[in-house]
């Protein structure tokens, strides 16, 4: 049978009163189910890297490459915070810049800063720790005290790698330009230059691990700022800002500090 207006309207009375004796009735009714956020996936990031322990270390594990180093370590941390897929491409280092420049990778590691390179190159503040430099000699040799002890000699050096300013823009002096340290360590050996330079901490690192007869001279040089760099044409330049705050939270918790340690 059919409810009449009456009964209609009879039974919506007695509902309102209901709801206003009895309020908590009106919260019965299941709320609709939140919606889930979907995570969003962490962007790619291309990095180019060459082996340069213990800044940049390049192995390999069950046939696959393996990627550490103090800068390396450090990237990654940056990463975890705010959302990058690492993508690690093994490169010479001269050749890298010239990569960065055309727009053919995102991110590179270690690199000194000047004018020209900041046309192409966002620079990451605050700055990786600092790299003193120093030289390596056979035994037996003349040792380099100082900076006019470099006269006369042919001296190992990274090809595109910025050392200081005298040096680098000295024509004087006989560089040799290798694509990597241990490369340097080899001529030195082989009696083909007379002296090597690179970064102490690397230095170290190669004379423990490979072997060498080699020695650091006495001449020692504080060294540049190293930066992680963007290159300005990557999609992930407006990453920067959150990229150098996850640096800095780094740097205060003393992150950098132990990943340091690993490699002393």
């Amino acid at each position: 049978m059919f409810a009449t207006a009456a009964t209609r309207r009879l039974a919506s009375a007695l509902l309102a009163a209901a709801l206003f004796v009895y309020p908590h009735l009106s919260a019965a009714q299941p709320a609709p189910a939140a919606r889930p956020v979907a995570k969003s996936a962490a962007l790619p990031a291309r990095v180019l890297v060459n082996d340069a322990p213990p800044y940049r270390i390049l192995g390999m594990a069950n046939g696959a490459p393996v990627y550490s180093g103090i800068y390396i370590d450090i990237l990654r941390l940056i990463a975890e915070e705010v959302g990058l897929q690492l993508e690690f491409t093994e490169l010479p280092f001269a050749r890298a810049f010239r990569v960065m420049e055309g727009g053919g990778a995102d991110i590179m590691l270690g690199p000194n800063r000047n004018v020209e390179r900041e046309a192409y190159l966002r620079y990451l503040e605050p700055p990786l720790p600092r790299e003193p430099k120093i030289f390596l000699q056979l035994p037996g040799t003349a040792p380099v005290r100082g900076y006019d002890d470099l006269a006369g000699l042919s001296i190992a050096v990274l090809r595109g790698a910025r050392y200081f300013d005298r040096f680098d823009a000295d024509a004087t002096l006989e560089k040799i330009a290798v694509d990597d340290y241990a490369a340097a360590l080899r001529l030195v050996a082989a009696g083909r230059a007379d002296a090597a330079l690179m970064p102490e901490l690397q230095a170290l690192w190669l004379l423990r691990n490979s072997g060498s007869v080699l020695r650091l001279a006495p001449y020692r040089l504080p060294g540049s700022d190293s930066y992680i760099v963007l290159a300005r044409s990557s999609p992930l330049l407006p990453r920067a800002p959150a990229m150098e705050a996850a640096l800095r939270r780094i740097m205060a918790n003393g992150g950098i500090r132990r990943i340091l340690q690993r490699y002393e």
